[in-house]
């Protein structure tokens, strides 16, 4: 069960399962189905069908989108931290923006958001009453000095607002067994 799994990861921090928890056959059918879910709530908000992607991005995202349907808005990263900028993020808003995509620790850059990148993004996304889609599915694949993986979720403001992809083949290395988990808004 993921949700002891979880109260064990992250202390203090408890998910109904009957409520907050959906089991996915894969991380790629939770970031469609948390797309979809996020870019229909807004839609049905006012025609909200823009997903503020930060490049360079998985290619599976496209398709992602597509199928949501969605308008990807990208933010460029750069190399070689890669790091979010938040002007840029700021910049790409528009009145058709409804959800932000994050994906930390990243792939196919291996960054991983800092607490100030998060807050900048938890930022635009209460001011703008924005959703957010935040795949973790590399939570625990952390490496480097001072280096750790910090959830969107947990920044004040975005429980309520993000739905929480991750892993159950990537957390135990075992990529075949095709179970992914989210925890949702």
């Amino acid at each position: 069960e993921v949700t002891p799994l979880y109260a064990r990861l992250y202390p203090g921090d408890a998910y109904d399962p009957a409520s907050e928890v959906v089991i996915c056959t894969s991380g790629q059918e939770s970031l469609n189905a948390a797309l979809r879910a996020c870019v229909s709530e807004q839609v049905s908000r006012g025609g909200r069908d823009g997903v503020i992607v930060f490049e360079p991005y998985f290619p599976f995202t496209q398709g992602a989108l597509d199928n949501a349907p969605a308008v990807m808005q990208p933010v460029r990263t750069h190399a070689p931290g890669f790091a979010i900028d938040a002007a840029a993020l700021r910049a790409a808003i528009t009145p058709r923006t409804g959800t932000v995509l994050l994906n930390s620790p990243h792939n196919p850059t291996g960054h991983v958001a800092s607490e100030a990148e998060l807050a900048a993004v938890a930022e635009v996304c209460v001011e703008h009453d924005l959703l957010a889609v935040s795949d973790e599915v590399y939570e625990h694949a952390v490496f480097g000095e001072g280096c750790r993986h910090r959830r969107l979720c947990d920044v004040p403001g975005m429980r309520g607002r993000t739905i929480t992809v991750s892993s159950a083949g990537e957390r135990f290395a075992r990529t075949g067994w095709r179970i992914t988990y989210e925890s949702r808004l």
